[in-house]
């Protein structure tokens, strides 16, 4: 990263053109990160295990001819055309050590393939709607590399298809379901097919594409299935397209000439835009079973089977209610519950989305193992189905124990840390079924020590005992909310305590104690519109920090902003507490465009503050604020390599102590940044408050706490892979990110007369922090990513950083010494400038 940025003039300070140039550099680092063997030039691969003495596949290159293709469409075009190459024409190149490739097994070259590969890309064109495309091999070049020796003489082939695309044909009239042949079964489906007509995805004048056409008849079945009928499936449709212009065909045309003239005219116009004609119609002669509409009868579920039962030769007991049967041998389960958790209802039209709901909502309750639901005819009532669920339970009760230990070695290097070992011990007991209503229990006891190592710091530093305890009840109060919150999803309400007791003053050696005690109340639910809410109208957080060291306490009385964030009290929120709001969005036009939404509010006092004068406690240590943040996260996949892709992300946040004007929020209250997943180039808490004077490195053992009242930060990041380690399995990934922001405090009265920490408008591009980086993670698929990050802190607009050239830091070439020298200035210069974060999972998840 530092090297690609020598060439930038220092002296040039413009923030505009800086800005240009920062994401100049980017994309070169991706050009140079990226793989792109689209193209392979004489030289540039080894090729290992090819036939001698006969001339084998060595690149192929597809040009297409169109200008007025985007360039996602075009990649998108050329990727689709490359999947069209004949198995014998298709060049395997791969990667080792990351900057070298090769080819290994490549294909002998036959034209007899090529040209085969030339008829794929046109079938290929007019399924995307070209149905005036040409292919053509251009030019075949075959060379000769070594010719000097025998031996590893090479006969290399090169393909060049010539892809004239002409003009795409567009949309012109539609009809979904048209009743030509005035068959009477079909009118019940075409009137529900006009009824939700503008769910369509087709549109007059859009670009014609097999795969467009395909989406819609899966809607048009997923709808009708949806509504009732059981047997629609794609073989009882097709869609039929037609290129002709009927207006040609008219036969009184002849006896209109300016009519003809008009019509001669269109049709020249309609060479230069084609339009296409599309008809989604039902086959003839299907059974009248695929347009009759099922409704559920009988619904019989066995929530205590075991795999392989022969459920005719078992005893159960069975409870009967609306026609849904719950069959027990144990009674381990309440009927109620499970008929509270079907989304299948009787005597209602068959639904593949409620079937599918029922499903997923079963599995979301964590009782059950294995679900399995088996719809099927009745014989004797040709329009009814009727329904086995079948589900194998979990145990009730697991324990889990989990041993960790951490080591921090000596700084060395471009790391920074310190020289001590920790160890933990983690006890669990789950209980998945209290009450016979799947009402969930978890417990977690946790006990810690940390210990130095000679010569610095030896002997125990630390200790840690937490528990923590949550329920979990899969329902909440209908009444509470509106009667249509039974049809809503995962559904819970909940109370999660925890009680944690810090010790980091052994011996009055370290710096403080601190003890937490936390208890929450809520419910949480996902509307019809896939928003995801959490409520919790009650909220208790006490925080107590006691026996501080010395040391601690010069470092309080030292620092304003730390004294006044290390504020100790109590939270209590009533009524709205805590609201969250979650929602993920999908864009219809774009299905590569995917975003984000989050919201949260939170408060405490509002309520319990009013009864001050009643209670003591509240008088002396109640907070009372007001603390509002949103997250919006844009994700733009790449729709030729669906590998690649641009993250974006902007997060705001701030809260409001009002019942005291000479402190700031509670420290576990503030915004903090820096680390894995917020500015990168800084350790966590290590940023900010504004422009305030950075920490001096004092060592191995740093301690960073600094937060703030409110938080900026926007994050761009453009992900791509590496290596393909182990395909599907284990994959090396890459990216480039950028990260701007800081935390403020707002203005009261410990910090009168001091702007570098209160957010100002006016200062608002001073107190702006901005980091480039690179970054490396390891993907286990399916299971868990390692990533490690590398910032540089580009602008740094803490004091003295911010005196000159308003904070930002362009790398000079001698800063390349500084990156591995083990002088007491090289590590210096790493503490001012660079960070590296390790994290698991990706930033800012989706």
């Amino acid at each position: 990263m530092i090297s690609f940025l020598l060439s930038i003039d220092h002296h040039f300070m413009s923030f505009t053109r800086l800005t240009i140039t920062i994401f100049t550099c980017l994309a070169v680092l991706s050009v140079l990160s990226s793989c792109n063997s689209k193209l392979l030039t004489r030289g540039k691969y080894k090729v290992k295990k090819y036939q001698k003495n006969k001339p084998f596949v060595y690149f192929n290159q597809i040009n297409v001819v169109n200008n007025k293709l985007s360039k996602d469409s075009l990649s998108v075009l050329k990727s689709g055309l490359e999947t069209q190459l004949d198995d014998s024409m298709r060049v395997i190149v791969r990667q080792r050590w990351l900057l070298f490739k090769r080819i290994e097994n490549p294909p002998v070259f036959d034209t007899a393939y090529a040209n085969q590969s030339a008829r794929n890309m046109q079938i290929y064109l007019k399924t995307m709607g070209y149905y005036n495309g040409k292919v053509t091999i251009d030019t075949t070049y075959i060379d000769s590399v070594h010719k000097e020796d025998p031996d590893r003489l090479q006969i290399r082939a090169a393909t060049i298809f010539r892809v004239n695309t002409g003009p795409v044909f567009r949309i012109d009239s539609i009809a979904l379901i048209p009743n030509d042949s005035n068959r009477i079964q079909i009118l019940p489906i075409k009137e529900l097919t006009e009824q939700n007509g503008s769910q369509t995805f087709l549109r007059k004048g859009m670009p014609f594409s097999e795969e467009l056409i395909s989406r819609e008849m899966n809607r048009l079945i997923e709808l009708y299935r949806n509504n009732g009928y059981y047997n629609m499936n794609r073989d009882a449709i097709y869609a039929d397209v037609d290129t002709t212009f009927l207006a040609l065909l008219d036969p009184s045309l002849a006896l209109d000439p300016i009519r003809q003239f008009e019509v001669f005219q269109e049709a020249q116009e309609r060479r230069k835009n084609p339009l296409i004609n599309v008809y989604i119609r039902t086959k003839p002669k299907l059974k009248d079973s695929i347009f009759r509409q099922f409704y559920n009868r009988n619904i019989v579920v066995y929530p205590e089977y075991k795999g392989g039962d022969n459920i005719d030769s078992v005893q159960y007991i069975d409870s009967v209610r609306n026609n849904i049967t719950v069959r027990f041998q144990e009674g381990k389960f309440k009927p109620a519950f499970i008929r509270r958790n079907l989304r299948l209802r009787t005597d209602s039209l068959f639904s593949s989305l409620k079937l599918n709901q029922t499903a997923d909502e079963l599995n979301k309750l964590n009782v059950w193992q294995v679900i399995r639901i088996q719809p099927k005819l009745v014989p004797e009532d040709s329009n009814a189905i009727d329904y086995d669920v079948f589900m194998i339970p979990y145990k009730r009760f697991t324990f889990s124990a989990n041993v960790e230990s951490v080591f921090n070695q000596v700084q060395s290097g471009l790391t920074t840390a310190g020289n001590l070992v920790g160890f933990g011990v983690t006890v669990g007991l789950q209980d998945r079924n209290i009450a016979k209503q799947g009402i969930q229990m978890n417990n977690t006891l946790r006990g810690g020590i940390e210990l130095g190592l000679p010569p610095i710091n030896s002997g125990l530093q630390a200790t840690e005992l937490s528990f923590s305890n949550s329920i979990s009840s899969p329902r909440i109060p209908s009444w509470l909310f509106t009667r249509k919150s039974r049809r809503w999803l995962n559904r819970k309400t909940f109370l999660t305590s925890s009680i944690s007791f810090i010790d980091r003053n052994i011996n009055q050696n370290g710096l403080f104690a601190l003890t937490t005690a936390s208890s929450t109340f809520g419910w949480q639910f996902q509307t019809p519109g896939n928003a995801i809410w959490r409520i919790s109208p009650v909220n208790v957080e006490y925080v107590k920090l006691y026996d501080l060291s010395q040391s601690f306490k010069d470092q309080l009385a030292n620092n304003v902003f730390l004294r006044n964030s290390f504020n100790q009290g109590f939270v209590l929120g009533l009524g709205a507490a805590s609201i969250n709001y979650t929602k993920r969005f999908q864009n219809k036009k774009r299905q590569n465009h995917l975003s984000a939404l989050r919201l949260n509010f939170e408060e405490s006092g509002a309520l319990a503050g009013r009864l001050k004068n009643a209670i003591n406690l509240f008088d002396e240590e109640l907070f009372e604020y007001v603390k509002g943040d949103a997250e919006f996260k844009y994700q733009i996949i790449s729709p030729a390599t669906k590998q690649e892709r641009w993250v974006f992300r902007a997060a705001a946040g701030g809260g409001f102590l009002y019942d005291n004007d000479t402190s700031s929020m509670p420290f576990f209250k503030q915004y903090a940044g820096g680390g894995p997943n917020s500015m990168r180039a800084w350790p966590l808490r290590s940023i900010g408050p504004g422009a305030s004077i950075a920490d001096v490195r004092t060592g191995r053992n740093q301690f960073f706490s600094r937060s703030g009242d409110m938080i900026l930060e926007a994050n761009v990041e453009y992900r791509y892979n590496i290596l393909s380690i182990w395909p599907n399995t284990l994959i090396l990934r890459g990216a480039l990110f950028t990260d701007i922001g800081n935390v403020w405090n707002f203005r009261n009265q410990s910090n009168i007369g001091n702007d570098t920490v209160v957010f100002q408008l006016k200062n608002l591009y001073r107190d702006l922090s901005v980091s480039v980086g690179t970054g490396f993670r390891l993907d286990f698929v399916g299971l868990f990513l390692i990533r490690v990050d590398v910032g540089y802190r580009l602008k740094n607009p803490a004091y003295p950083f911010a005196a000159t050239n308003a904070g930002w830091r362009i790398p000079q070439l001698n800063d390349i010494e500084n990156l591995f020298s083990r002088s007491t200035e090289a590590r210096t210069w790493r503490y001012e400038n660079i960070n590296i974060s390790l994290g698991i999972g990706y930033p800012f998840q989706w």
